[in-house]
């Protein structure tokens, strides 16, 4: 039967494990901890199970495994516990731990099967993003969501990325259905929203959901800014200052029979990071609903439904290929017009290429009856190969303490 090692050499392991243990760089000094703050981590309370420690340790000590730092006077006092440099490899033998090199040697592995991968929709970005990746982890450097540490996960997300973004899914295709079509658990895409969107966005360089991919989430959210109450079948009402700013679309929003709100418009917004809360926290006034849109989904959809119909809609979103695509989305759900807000193309300082996933969907783009008033914008990016200036944080801070909000819009007053 294998030994019990002492808890207080597992915790020392897992503290070490976790500081340095997964690194690549050589360090100058030992790892050291404070002796009764290890014991205390490792649920050593009594003082029988504190002597045997002390026991324990101090046979360790003697075949030169670790180093304690005694009391200057009461030598049977330990203050502190150190891993020699030189014992770094005899702790991580004894608990079985992967050495850092072959983990980083074994991720790199996976990233060359992927290079040999063709990808049928997007391979540009596909061999750019792995390059990308590839880079990164032989300087020992993470690219998020993927770090080469775990080359078991970076296996199984650079799969799935392929398999996702390598199927033309049908438009509205439920999460769960998706997951089953890839031959995963009913759930399992669901629960790895998130991961996969992060890998998504690094892919194609930009924001990127599933949504936008035709994959329709379970459990759709919206995350509003302004004044909005919503009126239930048995009389009730809740305003949304009740309700948390992001939100997931639950009873409240699929119960309630309308939406009011003492907002004169609404404001789409592309850009939840930056754009939306630098101009919600100018929008004292409370005149203007907004609403993020990285792509119109079905928490956005309700709430519109649910709003008075006469409300007018303006967009502020990227001028790029993947911008103008949310815009016609947005206004093809919508049920009534939506204005473009600030969304002419803008010449950037060098040339912006478009990609292989602007070049797949700008035909469709330049044929929508929907864009027509964007259709110049359309036409200079396909012409000249360029995206230009198009993301909304370069437009700078918002400089207008209400609508519009911006000095360059058309709307804005005239300066003093």
């Amino acid at each position: 039967m294998k030994t019990q090692l002492p808890l207080w050499l597992q915790e020392l392991h897992r503290q070490w494990l976790a500081a340095r243990g997964k690194q690549l760089a050589k360090k100058a000094r030992a790892f050291s901890r404070d002796w009764e703050r290890l014991l205390e981590d490792s649920g050593i309370t009594s003082a029988e199970d504190i002597a045997t420690a002390g026991r324990e340790a101090a046979r360790l000590h003697d075949e030169g495994r670790i180093t304690l730092t005694r009391h200057k006077y009461r030598r049977y006092l330990i203050e502190k516990i150190a891993l020699p440099l030189s014992s770094e490899e005899w702790l991580r033998g004894i608990f079985g731990s992967p050495v850092p090199e072959d983990l980083r040697q074994q991720s790199l592995m996976h990233l060359e099967e992927a290079t040999a991968r063709q990808h049928s929709r997007f391979q540009e970005s596909w061999q750019a993003w792995i390059e990308a990746i590839r880079m990164a982890f032989a300087d020992g450097k993470r690219l998020r969501p993927l770090a080469w540490q775990h080359p078991d996960l970076v296996r199984r997300l650079l799969d799935l990325t392929f398999d996702i973004s390598s199927t033309q899914w049908p438009d509205g295709c439920l999460i769960r259905e998706a997951s089953v079509g890839l031959g995963l658990e009913t759930k399992q895409l669901e629960r790895s929203r998130r991961i996969i969107e992060s890998c998504l966005t690094s892919m194609f360089r930009r924001p990127m959901s599933l949504d936008m991919l035709g994959i329709v989430g379970s459990a759709p959210r919206i995350e509003i800014a302004g004044e909005l109450t919503l009126h239930f079948p048995d009389g009730q009402t809740r305003r949304a200052e009740e309700l948390r700013g992001s939100y997931h679309l639950g009873s409240d929003l699929l119960e309630a029979l309308r939406a009011s709100t003492p907002s004169k418009r609404i404001l789409t917004i592309e850009n939840t990071k930056t754009t939306l809360r630098r101009i919600a926290s100018l929008d004292a006034g409370k005149e203007t609903l907004i609403l993020a849109c990285a792509y119109p989904s079905e928490g956005l959809r309700r709430i519109l439904a649910l709003l008075p119909q006469d409300l007018p809609i303006h967009h502020f979103g990227d001028t790029d290929p993947a911008g103008y695509q949310i815009l016609s989305r947005l206004r093809r759900v919508a049920g009534r017009p939506v204005t473009a807000f600030l969304m002419h193309r803008r010449e950037a300082s060098k040339p912006v290429p478009l990609t292989d996933y602007d070049r797949a969907i700008l035909p469709a783009l330049l044929a929508d009856p929907l864009l027509e008033d964007v259709r110049p914008s359309l036409e200079a990016i396909a012409t000249s190969g360029d995206k230009g200036d198009f993301e909304q944080e370069t437009l700078g801070k918002p400089d207008l303490e209400e609508w519009p909000f911006h000095r360059s819009h058309p709307a804005a007053p005239a300066s003093p």
